[in-house]
């Protein structure tokens, strides 16, 4: 069970926020994500930028260190699949210096590829589902590359196994679902775990994790 931390769309104080959010949650989930990526908050992807990403983390770190007390849990960055390449070398290296334990890769996409048909294909807000799953596992390629031990979590367009092991070969240690789920129910996670096992043997690997990076 995992919480996810966003910033308020009015706050004075988008930091103070997620310290906030992080001290209610704290002792009630598995995983906590810090979310700075949503595109459907007005400039919350600012707190991606270099400064403004290490204030955030630096209170993460600092909050998370008084809260201890009571049990500890992965806090996990949350980042877009719109970054520049250059971006992810420098994203890893603030979550390494502030002990955060990992990103995921990626959240919805502002972008709008020619291939979409939808009438309403020129709405505002984030691009999620089959559109999003090239673009997120390149970019979950990059911050593998940038770091191949930091633990990475999959996220974008995954609704079947071959889309999972895409991931997994790509750098991900743990993929999440969202979109897809809406379309195939609880039972597509039988599923992809089933054809993802029968990927695995067909490649020679016994694992998920001997598949990481893999490409």
């Amino acid at each position: 069970m995992g919480a996810n931390l966003g910033a308020n769309k009015e706050s004075a104080d988008r930091i103070g926020d997620y310290v906030t959010g992080l001290r209610r949650v704290w002792g009630l989930c598995d995983y906590v994500t810090v979310n700075v990526s949503s595109p459907n908050t007005p400039g919350l992807r600012d707190l991606q930028s270099h400064a403004a990403l290490e204030e955030l983390a630096g209170r993460i770190a600092e909050t998370r260190a008084g809260l201890k007390a009571g049990g500890d849990a992965p806090i996990f960055l949350k980042v877009a699949p719109d970054l520049a390449d250059e971006d992810a070398p420098a994203i890893t290296a603030t979550v390494r210096r502030f002990g955060l334990d990992g990103v995921i890769v990626s959240n919805t996409t502002i972008a709008r590829p020619e291939t979409l048909a939808s009438s309403a294909r020129g709405e505002a807000g984030g691009l999620s589902g089959a559109p999003l799953m090239g673009p997120s596992t390149r970019m979950l390629a990059l911050f593998h590359q940038a770091d191949p031990a930091l633990a990475l979590i999959g996220a974008g367009g995954i609704a079947s196994g071959a889309d999972a092991y895409a991931k997994l070969r790509a750098g991900a240690s743990a993929v999440q679902l969202y979109t897809a789920l809406v379309y195939g129910g609880p039972e597509l996670v039988v599923r992809i775990k089933r054809d993802l096992a029968a990927r695995l043997r067909a490649d020679g690997f016994a694992s998920a994790g001997e598949a990481r990076g893999a490409l």
